[in-house]
């Protein structure tokens, strides 16, 4: 298979994992994997793999592997970011989506972070956001309209 053949496979691959078509991704991507080993390659089956077969904790485990051979390559915290909203950790996906944006610029990830949205600031800056009396002052604000 010629490398302009394997290129296509892996930007199909991409784009059918982008657009939610796990199992075509799986199979693109896949093909392209007997004929190259690439660490983004390896991310975006692991991708597939969440998605599709439920295995977040191995999936999340190749991420960080590619994270460590590519540190600078986005696409790595991006996927990982992913993982950790399906498995329901905010926080960690974002802290995932902010280092890729350290890496190198994605708007990819530009765009997950908009879909998880702005925490509005601390109401009594000097207290941490999670203090009883900031929530409190918070939800009270909020619910009568000045927040």
């Amino acid at each position: 298979m010629s490398p302009e053949q394997i290129d296509e496979l892996v930007h199909k691959g991409v784009e059918a994992a982008e657009k939610g078509y796990i199992h075509s991704a799986q199979v693109f991507l896949g093909q392209a994997a007997e004929h190259r080993n690439t660490p983004e390659l390896h991310t975006y089956l692991a991708y597939c793999m969440a998605r599709g077969q439920g295995r977040v904790a191995a999936a999340a485990k190749i991420c960080r592997e590619s994270i460590k051979r590519e540190p600078h390559n986005s696409v790595h915290y991006l996927i990982l970011g992913r993982i950790c909203l399906m498995t329901g950790d905010k926080g960690r996906a974002i802290d995932a989506f902010r280092q890729g944006l350290k890496a190198s610029p994605n708007q990819k990830i530009i765009a997950e972070l908009k879909k998880l949205g702005l925490r509005k600031p601390a109401v009594i800056k000097s207290l941490k956001r999670n203090h009883p009396i900031n929530r409190m002052l918070g939800k009270v604000l909020s619910s009568i309209g000045v927040r």
